[in-house]
């Protein structure tokens, strides 16, 4: 016989609600949702109701209904994951009203009356009261425009659940959009910095509170960029010309940690892929290479990539904690109008000449280069 739950609402009983099925995993008791959206849980419908799962197994993502069967309490308006202060209805918080929560997971295997998903952020004896398919033409309608509202406030909020959810597949496909291409000095970057940023479990908003130090400019900077949200524009990276593989990542209080590459890396990549090291030889350093040779360079460059983010960690990097050296927050100048070119120039980076300013370009003065080989003065 179906079991029917009792929900209290403003201290009166509400109409009875079903409940149809029954959460199994190894999760007793609340934990990270990230983590649980992770593994996989398995459904079990209740007999009574398993012919209601007819055909289900056509559909590859699944909207699951169910109780917080655990929570006891609600706050209207409060603290969320990550700090945020907000109200529970524009949360997904387990402490609501009703005890209500629904997820879309993606179903792997129907056997009988249990459906195998993963993607469910429900602990071990939850109880569930409906499951429909996901519609992409319903489901998805006003999505886009929700998620880019949603992005509005929150513009790292996707890298900051990839970085929890340790998705480094996820992390190096969006890297690519900035980088161009993907190649093992990106992957590196990518891996050496979710690892740092779970290790020092601190959101990155570009406020300088978080802060990034990279040894050289090469294709591993750019991963470090996107994935801490460290970058020059907003002062957080800092871009010490040493010509090593390395990334620290630090509070604004110097307690860090420094990952460096180990300078044996490449043996069994080389190994394992021969034709991206010598179509890199080809095409990179000799430029040398035909349009053929270019575009079987970035299919082997993408295979070397993903392929590394299966490889051991310790195999790739060295870690160990530092006392950061941190600078001041940025400070800010002002600005001064060139006497020759008309153009606002940072005060610091004005040159005086005959009691006039002028820009470096104007007055022909000396200046900090960054290029592919470091910083240079010009």
């Amino acid at each position: 016989m179906a079991t029917r739950l009792l929900f209290q609402w403003g201290g009166k009983i509400m109409e009875h609600i079903k409940k149809i099925g029954t959460v199994k995993n190894n999760f007793r008791e609340q934990v990270d949702p990230n983590i649980l959206r992770k593994t996989e849980s398995t459904i079990i419908v209740d007999k009574d109701f398993e012919d209601g799962l007819y055909k289900i197994e056509e559909s590859r993502y699944l909207q699951v209904m169910f109780v917080f069967h655990l929570s006891k309490d609600f706050e209207l308006i409060g603290p969320r994951y990550g700090g945020e202060v907000k109200g529970v209805f524009a949360s997904r918080s387990p402490r609501r009203p009703t005890n209500i929560g629904l997820t879309t997971v993606e179903l792997l295997e129907r056997k009988g009356n249990e459906l195998l998903v993963k993607g469910l952020d429900a602990i071990d004896g939850t109880p569930v009261i409906d499951i429909k398919p996901y519609s992409a033409f319903l489901d998805e309608k006003g999505q886009e425009a929700e998620n880019l509202s949603y992005l509005k406030n929150n513009p790292r909020s996707e890298i900051t659940r990839y970085i929890a959810e340790n998705d480094l597949e996820k992390l190096l496909i969006t890297a690519g959009t900035i980088h161009g291409h993907y190649c093992p000095g990106l992957s590196l970057g990518v891996r050496a910095s979710a690892y740092l940023m779970n290790e020092i479990k601190e959101i990155s908003d570009g406020m300088e509170e978080v802060i990034a130090i990279v040894e050289a400019n090469n294709c591993m900077s750019d991963g470090v960029q996107y994935v801490t949200g460290c970058t020059f524009g907003n002062n957080a990276l800092i871009y010490r010309d040493f010509g090593k593989n390395a990334v620290t990542l630090s509070r604004r209080d110097g307690n860090g940690i420094r990952v460096s590459v180990n300078p044996d890396y490449r043996n069994g990549l080389e190994k394992n892929f021969p034709e991206y090291f010598e179509l890199f030889n080809k095409v990179v350093r000799d430029r040398a290479g035909n349009e053929e040779d270019y575009s079987l360079f970035k299919q082997y460059g993408k295979e070397v990539s993903f392929n590394m983010l299966k490889m051991d960690f310790d195999s790739l990097f060295s870690i160990k904690k530092v006392k950061a050296d941190i600078p001041e927050y940025a400070p800010i100048y002002d600005s001064i109008l060139c006497d020759c070119c008309k153009e606002n120039v940072m005060a610091t980076r004005i040159s005086k000449s005959n009691g006039g300013n002028y820009c470096y370009p104007c007055s022909k003065s000396r200046y900090n280069k960054l290029t592919g080989d470091g910083i240079r003065i010009r």
